[in-house]
């Protein structure tokens, strides 16, 4: 899955597009994402958006293994309509590694 995310400058125009490096996630990386979205208990889009907005410093940081290419500045010219499916996305890609982890271990 091939997952971007996109600085804006302040004429609305595209000055940088990063690549998200979502194919070997660290599980500690995972967990971070989990821990501060508690995606258990996200109902909707508001949710998510408040706490991503709580928790943006931990976020970004834990944003920034995922989008190496990304700098500090970089985060704050980032729409939000782009930047929650991007979230979503990440943990749907890593539930889907982890998912596919052979159950057997004959494997």
């Amino acid at each position: 899955m091939r997952l971007e995310i996109n600085v804006y400058d302040e004429n609305d125009t595209i000055i940088k597009t990063c690549e998200a490096h979502t194919i070997d996630l660290e599980f500690g990386t995972i967990r971070s994402l989990m821990k501060l979205l508690n995606v258990d208990n996200v109902n909707d889009t508001g949710e998510l958006l408040n706490i991503v907005y709580g928790a943006w410093e931990q976020l970004v940081e834990v944003l920034g293994k995922c989008f190496p290419d990304m700098e500090a500045d970089d985060w704050e010219h980032v729409k939000l309509k782009e930047l929650i499916p991007a979230i979503l996305n990440i943990l749907k890609a890593s539930f889907a590694d982890i998912l596919s982890i052979p159950k057997d271990p004959k494997n």
